[in-house]
C-alpha cells in the first residue's frame, strides 16, 4: 500500500510516507531517534531562530546537533530577516538534510516578532525570504505553514513558495487565527495538491492509523505532531496499517516506560540530560494510564535524575499494585 513507495524531496530520498513535525521542547534529538525508530520517515528539529543562530547562540548551537541514526532530517528556521539567512545557512548546512522555513507557528511570542504565522500576510515577503533560502542552500528548501492568517488562502501562497524554488510544503489545515481549535481542513490541503507540482504534506488531527490513512488521499505524505506527544509508538501504529491494514494494540505501561528508559539513554549519549526535561518527558510517557495523574504528581516532586530513573523502574514493577 502506500509506504511501498518513497518521497524525494528534492535530492533527498525520504523511505515511507509519515513525518515527524518540528515542536518546540518536543523534537529534541534523543526524541526524533525514538521517533526514527519507531517508523518516522523524516524528522524536523525544533524551531531554529535565525537571529540567535547568526549570535552564536549556545543554546541555539546545541538544538542543531544530529545524529547519523535520525537521518534524513530537515532543520526548521525562524525569522524575517532576509539578510542573515545566508550565515544562518552556512551554520547547518553541513548537518541538514533538508533546510524548512516556519510560517505557521502561532506562538504570540513569534507572531510579535512578525515571524512564523504572522508572515501568512505578507505574500511578496514570503517570496524573497524562499527565494534567499534556495539562492544560498544546496540542500533542498521546504516551508511548513498554515492554510493562511485569518482565511484560507493557501493555494495563492504555496504557487508563491513553488515559483520561488521551494522543493515542498508541509500544510497545517488550519488558518493563524484558528489556533488548534476547530477540525483541520484536509480539503484544503487536497485543493493545495491538485494545484501545484511540489510535494505536499499533511498535517493536522492526525491522531489515529485510520487518518493517517484518509489523509494520504490527499496528499504526498502524512505530518504527525501532538499525537506523537508521549507515544511516538504512533509510528510504528500507522506504519503496519498502512501496509496490510494490521491493527496494533496501544502500548501498556510497560512498554512506555521502557520507552522513557530507551529516551534516558539517548540523552546521556548526546550530553542532553536534564531533569526538568526528562520529568516532562516522562509524565507525557504516562498519559492515557490508570492513575496517570497520581504518576505524574509523583514525577514532578522528584529532586534528581538518579531517584526519577529507580521511580520509572520501580513502577515499571509495581503498577499493578497501585
Amino acid at each position: 500500500m502506500f509506504l511501498t513507495k518513497v518521497m524525494k524531496i528534492g535530492n533527498v530520498t525520504i523511505n515511507g510516507k509519515l513525518v515527524l513535525a518540528p515542536m518546540a521542547a518536543i523534537t529534541t534529538l534523543p526524541f526524533r531517534v525514538l521517533c526514527k525508530r519507531q517508523g518516522a520517515g523524516l524528522v524536523y528539529t525544533e524551531m531554529i531562530n535565525l537571529n540567535a543562530l547568526v549570535r552564536n547562540n549556545k543554546a541555539t548551537e546545541k538544538m542543531c546537533l544530529v545524529s547519523k541514526e535520525e537521518k534524513p532530517i530537515s532543520i526548521q528556521l525562524f525569522g524575517s530577516r532576509e539578510e542573515i539567512i545566508k550565515k544562518s545557512i552556512e551554520k547547518i548546512e553541513d548537518v541538514a538534510d533538508i533546510i524548512d522555513f516556519n510560517l505557521g507557528c502561532p506562538a504570540s511570542q513569534i507572531v510579535s516578532q512578525g515571524s512564523g504565522a504572522a508572515l501568512l500576510k505578507r505574500p511578496q515577503k514570503i517570496a524573497k525570504i524562499v527565494q534567499t533560502l534556495v539562492k544560498h542552500s544546496s540542500k533542498p528548501v521546504t516551508v511548513k505553514m498554515r492554510l493562511g492568517y485569518d482565511k484560507n488562502n493557501a493555494v495563492e501562497l504555496v504557487k508563491i513558495i513553488e515559483a520561488n524554488g521551494a522543493d515542498a510544503v508541509a500544510i497545517h489545515a488550519r488558518t493563524f487565527k484558528q489556533g488548534y481549535t476547530g477540525k483541520a481542513d484536509w480539503n484544503a490541503i487536497k485543493e493545495v495538491k491538485e494545484k501545484v507540482n511540489i510535494p505536499v504534506i499533511g498535517n493536522g488531527d492526525v491522531r489515529t492509523p485510520q487518518h493517517a490513512q484518509k489523509l494520504l488521499e490527499f496528499c504526498d505524505a502524512v505530518m504527525v505532531g501532538r499525537a506523537a506527544v508521549g507515544d511516538p509508538m504512533i509510528f510504528n501504529r500507522i506504519e503496519h496499517y498502512l501496509k496490510d491494514e494490521t491493527i496494533i494494540p496501544l502500548p501498556k505501561i510497560d512498554s512506555k516506560i521502557d520507552l522513557f528508559l530507551e529516551y534516558y539513554d539517548l540523552a546521556k549519549k548526546y550530553d542532553l540530560v536534564n531533569l526538568h526535561t526528562l520529568q516532562q518527558r516522562a509524565q507525557e510517557f504516562m498519559s492515557n494510564i490508570r492513575n496517570s495523574s497520581k504518576i505524574r504528581l509523583k514525577i514532578n516532586s522528584i529532586k534528581n535524575v538518579e531517584e526519577l530513573l529507580i521511580y520509572m523502574k520501580e513502577l515499571k514493577k509495581d503498577y499493578l499494585l497501585l
